[in-house]
């Protein structure tokens, strides 16, 4: 009776083990095969500005809400801008801006598979200095390479305030790491709802067996 037995209450366990490991090291595997290469944030600017105005984590992982701060001094970015405006043959004026810019500015951020609070742009905050300070919360949803683009809502002669002239500050290239923890709150109850099923059905299983095994002895 034990060596009929013996078998199964091998391979129950590895059973469970394989149900277990199998997608974790399929993933592994995944990932270290054709998985994409971690990089940090990546600013590329698209106006006469420095990249260092922009704060920007590390890395960045799924669901891990993080901060972008954008320090920008507004004065001397539309002087930079009517400068080039001015030199520029018609046609390949930047970002066809066209007129002069104001300081004023509004900034926001957009990109797909994230949660940006706030959504809408903002007023300028002005700081103690002669920059302006904006920032926004930002969350990953999902994992993998993607793009935030930075704009700035201008006012210039020839716009006005509810029709502003949108301008792309920067472009920001980062990727998002897959976090575990969050994995596992999605998926690991189901992981342990089946480890739970297989192991009371093993266990009455095997409470069935003795009872038979003790009912042929006593006969």
């Amino acid at each position: 009776m034990y060596k009929k037995d013996a078998p199964f209450s091998v391979v129950l366990p590895a059973l469970i083990a394989a149900v277990l490991l199998i997608p974790f090291v399929m993933n592994f595997l995944a990932h270290a095969w054709f998985g994409e290469k971690h990089f940090p944030p990546l600013v590329m600017m698209k106006l006469p500005a420095d990249s260092s105005i922009i704060t920007l984590p590390h890395e960045v992982k799924q669901f891990k809400p993080f901060e972008i701060t954008l320090r920008l001094d507004t004065k001397e970015l539309a002087l930079r801008i009517n400068d080039i405006v001015e030199k520029s043959l018609p046609g390949t004026e930047l970002q066809n801006i066209h007129g002069k810019v104001f300081p004023e500015m509004h900034a926001g951020i957009t990109g797909d598979e994230f949660s940006i609070n706030p959504p809408e742009p903002q007023a300028q905050l002005f700081s103690g200095r002669d920059e302006t300070h904006w920032s926004w919360i930002i969350t990953p949803e999902k994992e993998g390479r993607y793009e935030l683009s930075l704009k700035l809502y201008l006012q210039t002669t020839e716009t006005t305030h509810e029709h502003p002239q949108i301008a792309d500050l920067a472009e920001i290239r980062l990727f998002v790491k897959k976090n575990p923890q969050v994995w596992m709150r999605t998926y690991g109850i189901w992981y342990i709802a089946l480890t739970l099923l297989i192991a009371g059905w093993w266990w009455k299983k095997r409470q069935i067996k003795r009872r038979k095994s003790d009912q042929g002895t006593s006969d």
